[in-house]
């Protein structure tokens, strides 16, 4: 066993002084743990600056000072380890999640919107507040921490507004624009300054403000991916005449079929159109409801202009979670099976392509697979296309129904 002097006890001493250990009680305990292994583990030949070189790495990472700066972490932060944990936890929570629900999205299968959101919100009000106060704590230079800070706040706005537009929330454009100002007139300023002004780190700086302007422009050019306003008002004006011409056809039909002259046929045919017309009417003012946010008195018009373009109501109130369509408009298709057949027969009139039932998408001469007409004119579409394609089977009935006078 090899026995220190003091010469060579007072040189490691001041070596861990020179390396940033601070604390009188750290330089006490580090200096009595590095003799016992020097005492321990150092043969009697070996050089003894030499084999205490050797055995230094052993107590850290990166340098000594590592030690002081964690020590005085614990003392100043008793939560640090715990909190690092939650961190850690949360963090690996909130990107499975996401990505749970992105795909379940992206297959049009049930509880995406409910992963999405559990993922998000974890990632913005857990993850990332941890992640920041851990990460300022660490940091001594005030800039260092007001960038941290910056990065938090865009985070958290870049991420909250994903999730509002994906679950067609207001104030989803806001957040995105407020997101990316901050990004760019905020966080890369400070960022690149603050980084090139230190040798070490002015390459990475430069580098990182490339890749960061970069992800931000497509970011920004994410938001002119959408319809302008002229091209969705003159959507919702088409929506607005086709209802109105289905109304105009049915008064119509009203007046031409109450002539007492007209066969008893054509009178039963016209019974026919009129109870799938109620039907299809009554199913449409449930969606509208379902739809509506829970505001009352909104109208057809006013749904389609405030939340025309949500995939998931429409869907959600037609199917359920198996995407089966439900009884009332699995029946409207057996009556317009049966108003089809009743006025092939009886009337002898041919088969109309605009209530045809085909079932079946084609592209080209091939196959893809059979699709029930309630999924191909229905299911995972928007509410405004799926009103749309409502009302015109309603105007569709109308037509084929004045065929009979």
């Amino acid at each position: 066993m090899y026995v220190l002097k003091d010469e060579q006890i007072k040189f490691i001493l001041e070596d861990i002084r020179r390396n940033g250990i601070e604390s009188e009680e750290l330089q006490l305990s580090l200096l009595d743990h590095i003799c016992c292994v020097i005492e321990t583990e150092m043969l009697a030949e070996s050089h003894f600056e030499e084999f205490y070189r050797s055995i230094l790495p052993r107590f850290f990472k990166r340098d000594l000072r590592e030690i002081q700066e964690e020590t005085n972490l614990l003392l100043t932060f008793k939560n640090y380890y715990a909190m690092k944990k939650i961190m850690l936890n949360s963090g690996m929570f909130s990107a499975i999640t996401f990505i749970i629900g992105a795909v379940l999205k992206v297959m049009h299968l049930p509880g995406a919107s409910v992963f999405i959101l559990l993922g998000i919100v974890s990632f913005c009000f857990l993850f990332l507040p941890l992640l920041s106060i851990l990460r300022v704590k660490e940091q001594k230079e005030t800039k260092d921490k007001v960038v941290i800070g910056i990065a938090t706040v865009f985070g958290i706005l870049i991420s909250l507004a994903t999730l509002f537009k994906v679950m067609h929330w207001p104030f989803a454009n806001i957040m995105w624009m407020v997101s990316l100002g901050i990004l760019f007139f905020l966080f890369l300023p400070v960022y690149f300054f603050t980084g090139i002004r230190n040798a070490e780190t002015k390459i990475n700086t430069i580098i990182s403000s490339i890749l960061i302007l970069t992800a931000g422009g497509l970011l920004f050019t994410l938001t002119n991916l959408r319809t302008s306003r002229w091209t969705d008002e003159s959507f919702y004006n088409s929506d607005d005449h086709l209802r109105d011409a289905a109304l105009y056809a049915s008064e119509q039909n009203q007046i031409a079929f109450s002539k007492d002259t007209l066969s008893l046929e054509a009178k039963t045919l016209h019974e026919k159109a009129n109870a799938l017309c109620t039907q299809i009417e009554t199913l449409k003012t449930g969606l509208i409801a379902y739809s509506s946010h829970g505001e009352e008195g909104l109208t057809e018009a006013q749904l389609i202009r405030n939340y025309g373009s949500s995939l998931n109501f429409a869907s959600d109130f037609l199917f359920d979670h198996n995407g089966k369509a439900r009884k009332d408009l699995a029946q409207i298709k057996l009556d317009l099976a049966d108003f089809n057949k009743y006025r092939e027969s009886t009337l002898k009139q041919k088969p109309s392509n605009l209530l045809s039932l085909e079932d079946v998408y084609k592209f080209g001469e091939k196959e893809q697979g059979k699709i029930t007409w309630e999924e191909n004119n229905f299911s995972h579409l928007s509410i405004a296309t799926t009103l749309r394609n409502f009302n015109q089977l309603l105007l569709n009935i109308r037509l084929v129904e004045a065929s009979a006078y």
